[in-house]
């Protein structure tokens, strides 16, 4: 298998970014913001400079080149979602969501995606888009951005096929523009995240590490005469461990099934390659911020296949890094609504509408974190944990 994946593959390089990548600042209150145009982030573009849907781009094409950097962009005083006063995103949250979408993305708004911190450590979420085909609403999406400032939009046709270019996208964001986020979960729009539950789960395998102080002395492992320190809440040098968690699928054999969803050719795998290594359900993993940027160096050289989830867990495999397995992490699985087995054992649960999204959280949660009714008896908490592993049995 090393061997074979060694061989020179078919290859389509990441085009350098050509704007800085923002959001869109929210209005101030009561006052109307004007649409402006979301900077895109990456392209892959052919010499004669419009944008293609990934599917084009992946069999070898001679008039293929690196999109040139453009001129400097402005100064953006936001810097995106992470320049926000007070302490860097322990974990920051990249949903990738279709233009057309919208009761998904206020689903989430409305529920785990509001909030912001958790156990004292501060969560971001944001939301993946690429460019609206004909007969979206593409208006809609620039005023939706400037009303909630948490939509990153990027430069390629917004497709199921260019979800390996949506997750570049804003991996190679967060990397860029918010180094300092711990961990990164990469999660779809129809999935619940038990973000408590998730950043306790975190917390355990890699520690707190040295926080952010609120304070205004200086962090617990500096001194006041230290030179470094100038007052301002500092990070700790101890850095966090790489980490690739999620739900892992193992020898999966890529699908020949012609027009069908996971389609993979055999020009993009070659049968001599075998099955795919392994790699974490696109539903949703969690990349710690070393992981994030150790898949960003090796991508390139990686065979831009049309699964997000696998071209991750195979550019992963190049640089040395194995998923780590979760059953807490549905994967593709849905679980039907149970507040012990959402609120004690899941982190994540796939395939939710609008409705069964809002009122997981209600089970979990409610509006601000904190639970509003009591969980379970000692005994349904029991019987709804061993529900719980028993469906992730089955469909593991």
């Amino acid at each position: 298998m090393e061997r074979a994946l060694s061989a020179a593959p078919t290859r389509c390089p990441l085009a350098a970014p050509h704007h800085a990548p923002r959001l869109v600042p929210a209005p101030a209150p009561g006052r109307p913001a004007a649409p402006a145009r979301l900077d895109p982030l990456w392209a892959l573009r052919p010499r004669g400079g419009a944008v293609e849907p990934l599917p084009g781009l992946l069999a070898p094409r001679p008039g293929l080149a690196r999109a040139a950097p453009g001129p400097a962009p402005p100064p953006d005083p936001q810097r995106g979602a992470c320049g926000a006063p007070g302490p860097p995103p322990f974990l920051l949250i990249l949903v990738c969501t279709a233009p057309d979408n919208l009761n998904q993305r206020n689903a989430i708004r409305a529920s785990w995606g509001r909030l912001r911190e958790v156990r004292g450590l501060r969560v971001q979420t944001v939301f993946l888009l690429g460019e609206p085909g004909w007969g979206s609403r593409g208006s809609d999406l620039v005023w939706e951005s400037a009303a909630h400032g948490d939509i990153m939009q990027a430069a390629f046709q917004d497709s199921y096929r260019n979800l390996t270019l949506k997750t570049l996208s804003g991996l190679s964001w967060a990397d860029r523009h918010c180094p300092t986020a711990r961990y990164i979960l990469k999660t779809d729009d129809d999935v619940f995240v038990n973000v408590p539950e998730l950043v306790s789960e975190l917390v355990r395998r890699g520690g707190r590490w040295e926080q952010w102080e609120t304070g205004v002395g200086p962090p617990r492992k500096a001194k006041a005469g230290d030179e470094k320190w100038d007052g301002s809440p500092t990070l700790g040098s101890q850095p966090v461990p790489l980490l690739y968690l999620g739900r892992v699928h193992w020898r999966v054999q890529p699908s020949r099934s012609p027009g069908g969803k996971h389609q993979v050719s055999e020009e993009q795998w070659p049968p001599s390659w075998g099955p795919f290594p392994p790699y974490a359900s696109g539903t949703g993993y969690v990349l710690s911020a070393s992981a994030v940027q150790l898949i960003l160096k090796v991508a390139s050289r990686a065979p831009l296949l049309p699964l997000e989830d696998v071209f991750v867990g195979l550019s992963a495999r190049r640089g040395g890094l194995a998923p780590t397995h979760c059953v807490k992490l549905a994967g593709a699985t849905h679980y039907p609504l149970d507040r012990c087995c959402y609120g004690k054992f899941l982190l994540t649960s796939h395939k939710l509408d609008p409705w069964e999204m809002q009122e997981a959280w209600k089970l979990v949660g409610g509006s601000d974190g904190e639970r509003t009714v009591p969980f379970c008896s000692w005994l349904q908490g029991l019987l709804g944990i061993l529900r719980c592993r028993l469906i992730a049995w089955l469909h593991s």
